[in-house]
Parts: C-alpha cells; structure tokens; sequence
C-alpha cells in the first residue's frame, strides 16, 4: 500500500495504491487523518486499489463521515474495478455519496 498526494491550488489529490484490507486499514487511516487534519477539499483516487476488503470499505465510510464533521470536501473517485466491485456488493454507493463510473464486463 502506498499513499502519495499532490496540491493544486486548494485541492489536495490523494493516490492509494495497492491494497485496502484488514492489514493496511490502520496505516492508510492515520496516514489519511493527518492529511484530512490540514486540507479542506480533497480527491481520492481510488483507480490504483487492487484489493479491498471489508475493513477497507469501513475506512471509507469512516473517512467519509469524519470528513463531514469537519466540513471538508471529501471525494472519492476513479475507482478501480474492484472498488466497485465491493461498492456493489455492499449496496453502499448512495452512502459514500461520489459519481461512480460503471464500466462493462
């Protein structure tokens, strides 16, 4: 799993890549909490996650929800196959909240 991110004017874009499960949740969120800590709109490219597991979709609604609080403009976007994948299977689209992109097999 790794995180990089970038700024462009007041949006801060944050990459994951790799995997979003039970191993990595507790990294990726206090990794994620302090860049949440300093910007006020972010996107979160999700298009490089090959793997996610249910611990990884409670880190997004944690995210989510923790972002709300805090007044912060939180997306998530480009998600990978398997992102939507687990979106689906969970019915959870409509919390989450963001565009998704379907794409056909």
């Amino acid at each position: 799993m790794a995180i990089t991110h970038s700024m462009n004017d007041e949006l801060c874009t944050i990459s994951i890549s790799g995997e979003i499960s039970l191993y990595t949740a507790k990294l990726t969120q206090e990794a994620l909490l302090e860049l949440l800590q300093s910007e006020k709109k972010i996107n979160l490219d999700l298009s490089e996650v090959h793997e996610i597991d249910s611990a990884g979709i409670q880190l997004l609604i944690s995210l989510k929800k923790y972002a709300y609080a805090k007044d912060i403009a939180l997306q998530f976007h480009g998600h990978s196959q398997c992102v939507l994948d687990v979106i689906d299977l969970y019915d959870i689209a409509a919390e989450l909240g963001d565009p998704l992109v379907l794409t056909q097999r």
